[in-house]
């Protein structure tokens, strides 16, 4: 499919000399290339830029941007408004034709919807649950030119995404719904890495625990003498075994897997399942002229009660250092280790434990770990370590990531998400926001940033800017009974989810709450997408529940990823790349300034980066500071 546009990082202005003679006229949604002058308000306004109809000309707009490419000139006269109008009503209205559809019907979800004690409605008068599939969403991928000069695109990708009972006509239970994605529908130049998550840590006493010890256990019998402080699969038999949504041949499946026989296939060659399936992505990326690499994360937020107990003991560092160099050699497309400890020194997971001496000796196991992999791989085969660190300043303090660095570090995965989240946030809030609002409450674990933590790490702790990812959330977080003056909510309530409460993941989204099919992307369903001017972040709100969702749209992803680009930081990754139908990984290509391949745009990012109805969200310190 050819667009008609090309994109906004490649859009351009049509020849200067169009400027001269250039009528005036009524702004009415304008958009193009050539050069528009306007009336609006009063005011008459030039475009500097190529403009999207839903550029509303403003009387603060000196200079035009990409964002908003009208530039005020002047007033205009009464004759000019007398011949020419002058209409000052803004809003910008969906286009009533699909343009380029993103949703598709999934009858197994609607179903799913229709269930007497499911009962959801998209405009959250139902249940609050909706367990949509990611079947609803069609691959939007666009292809870009290839740009070795330019920051990353990464993606973590779960273990348990492809899974999705409903295939297979089970429907009675929660664990039976899943969210299906299939792998291949990926394209394989859309991403420079993805990241395998997670493996589990032999010892661990968390949630997680039956699992890890049932594999470990397994291993055992199996033949394998590994001991505490080993790293394992989660779950053989998806990880090695299904052909399903993995991009694997049905004949490929290794239907005997389990605990106990997993060991002959957990290798690169034999292994099919989403380790399988990886290899081929990698391989077909090859062929495309791609360089796709492969990363295998660590812990995460249920498997990161070990760590601390791992990383104190200089044996049990040494058989999880030996555990990663096993990995490697029987997974050589795998090019880097993440470690994904949640938190060093801080407060994670519900029994994690947790020691002052955690920085320190977190340090010590990359140290450790640097020299090993070096011994073993060499300079020509050098395998990257990583970490995925907490996007709070309070939380860095204690993780001693400057000795990281020092130690062998390569590549920090900034987790700016979650700062806000149903019940455990006193306010609502935005969860994945770039910037601070006016007067954030610096006592207050409300308010924060992914600037804040920038900062912290460059200016602070003298971290290199090139070897930090900002992270964008491919899911939001909901909260109900919401009051956006006071930003109280319903810290009880069932917020809005698709698998869990409170956190509607993107197609979820897409099909139920934003409207991303118009040539405008919009609220729907009774929801309104709005832009907090005060944070410059998007959120959607329906007054009817009091529905309150955070999230990342592809305006803010885009504006993310231009911040990474003018910064010079090493990338963007999103959590995680299948909750995404790639809308989401197209505004991070285009922000960071790739260009779109011409005959391979499968949809126009530009009209879909526009803001919401404006609303200023008071941070918690003004509210404070109004009623002193």
């Amino acid at each position: 499919m050819v667009n008609k546009y090309t994109y906004t990082s490649s859009k351009s202005m049509s020849d200067v000399s169009d400027i001269i003679g250039e009528p005036l006229t009524a702004w009415k949604n304008q958009a193009g290339g050539q050069v528009f002058n306007v009336i609006f308000d009063s005011g008459v306004y030039t475009n500097t830029y190529w403009v999207e109809r839903w550029h509303v000309p403003e009387p603060s707009s000196k200079d035009g941007t990409p964002h908003n490419a009208w530039k005020y000139l002047r007033p205009a006269t009464a004759d000019e408004i007398k011949q020419h109008g002058n209409p000052t009503d803004g809003s910008v209205n969906p286009t009533e034709d699909i343009p380029s559809p993103v949703l598709q019907s999934d009858e197994i979800t609607e179903k799913t919807y229709q269930r007497p004690e499911i009962n959801f409605k998209p405009d959250g008068s139902g249940g609050n649950l909706a367990y949509t599939a990611t079947r609803v969403c069609r691959p939007m991928y666009n292809e870009y030119e290839t740009d070795k000069s330019k920051p990353k695109l990464s993606a973590y990708i779960t273990d348990w995404c492809q899974y999705d009972a409903r295939l297979d006509g089970h429907d009675e239970k929660a664990d039976d719904r899943g969210r299906g994605f299939d792998l291949s529908t990926i394209n394989v130049i859309a991403y420079d890495k993805l990241i395998f998550s997670f493996l589990g840590i032999c010892g661990d006493v968390g949630v997680k625990k039956d699992k890890i010890n049932e594999v470990w256990q397994g291993w055992k019998d199996q033949g394998g003498n590994i001991t505490e402080g080993h790293i394992v699969p989660l779950d053989p038999y998806g990880d090695l075994g299904t052909a399903r949504n993995v991009g694997l041949p049905e004949e490929s499946a290794n239907t005997d897997i389990g605990p106990g026989t997993f060991l002959p296939y957990y290798q690169q060659k034999r292994a099919s399942g989403l380790l399988g399936g990886l290899r081929e992505l990698q391989k077909t990326a090859r062929l495309a002229g791609h360089k796709l690499e492969l990363a295998f994360s660590i812990g995460g937020w249920s498997m990161s009660g070990y760590f601390s107990v791992m990383a104190a003991d200089v044996a049990l560092r040494s058989v999880f250092v030996g555990s990663i160099v096993d990995f490697f050699e029987r997974f050589p497309m795998f090019s880097c280790v993440d470690i994904d400890w949640e938190y060093p020194g801080s407060a994670g997971e519900v029994g994690n434990v947790i020691s002052d001496k955690d920085g320190e000796n977190y340090a010590l196991l990359i140290k450790e770990l640097r020299e090993s992999l070096d011994r073993r791989f060499g300079r020509e085969e050098r395998k990257e370590i990583s970490i995925a660190c907490s996007g709070v300043k309070a939380k860095l303090a204690t993780s001693n990531i400057a000795e990281l660095v020092k130690n062998g570090l390569d590549n920090i995965y900034l987790m700016s998400y979650d700062y806000f989240g149903t019940g455990w946030a006193p306010y609502i809030g935005h969860h994945t926001n770039l910037y601070s609002p006016k007067d954030p409450d610096p006592l207050a674990e409300t308010d924060l940033s992914a600037e804040v933590a920038i900062n912290y790490l460059h200016q602070d702790l003298g971290i290199p800017l090139e070897k930090i990812h900002l992270g964008y959330a491919n899911y939001g977080r909901a909260g109900k009974g919401a009051n956006l003056e006071t930003r109280e909510y319903n810290k009880a309530g069932d917020a809005l989810g698709t698998m869990e409460k409170g956190s509607p993941e993107f197609f979820d989204i897409v099909n139920n709450y934003l409207d991303t099919e118009h040539t405008l992307a919009t609220g729907k369903s009774g929801f309104v997408l709005m832009t907090d001017t005060n944070a410059d972040a998007d959120f959607l709100f329906s007054e009817k529940e009091g529905h309150f969702i955070s999230l990342d749209t592809p305006r803010t992803v885009k504006q993310k990823a231009e911040y990474v680009a003018k910064n010079k930081l090493g990338g963007i990754f999103s959590w995680s790349g299948d909750q995404d139908c790639g809308l989401l990984a197209n505004a991070a290509r285009e922000g960071m300034g790739y260009i779109a391949k011409s005959n391979d745009e499968t949809i126009d990012m530009g009209p879909l980066y526009n803001p919401g109805k404006p609303y200023y969200l008071k941070s918690i310190g003004e509210m404070k500071k109004s009623s002193d």
